[in-house]
């Protein structure tokens, strides 16, 4: 995990990718200028997801629990939990972009492969 001035640093080059590449896409003015909020989530979670990322690959989805002595088991790490919580919130803040794009682009999407599209899709392992 980085410090925060790392995770601003983080944050704000996804903002600033994710700004041009809706840009390319003609988005009107004003609807990218609404959608400012999203970007600034979007790039929000996928840093936080990265993190969780890294912590998850490194010490598991599981953990050695016990509240009472000699008595332990395996229960899901809070990383894990909150992982799977912020990873809906991502993909749900993500469809509200795509929403964004003009339907023309929209049907290009699967058949051209979109840098948009891979970039969000990328997600929480991407934008490192």
């Amino acid at each position: 995990m980085d410090n925060p001035e790392e995770q601003d640093k983080r944050i704000q080059k996804i903002v600033k990718t994710l700004k041009l590449l809706l840009k390319k896409q003609n988005i009107q003015p004003n609807k990218l200028k609404t959608a400012e909020g999203i970007i600034q989530r979007v790039a929000f979670m996928q840093v936080e997801l990265e993190d969780l990322e890294a912590d998850i690959k490194a010490n598991g989805v599981t953990e050695q629990f016990s509240q009472t002595k000699d008595i332990e088991y395996a229960r899901e790490r809070p990383a894990s939990a909150i992982y799977t919580k912020q990873i809906k919130n991502y993909t749900s803040a993500c469809k509200q972009l795509f929403d964004l794009l003009p339907s023309e682009t929209k049907k290009e999407i699967p058949t051209e492969g979109n840098k948009l599209l891979k970039f969000v899709a990328a997600g929480a392992g991407g934008g490192k």
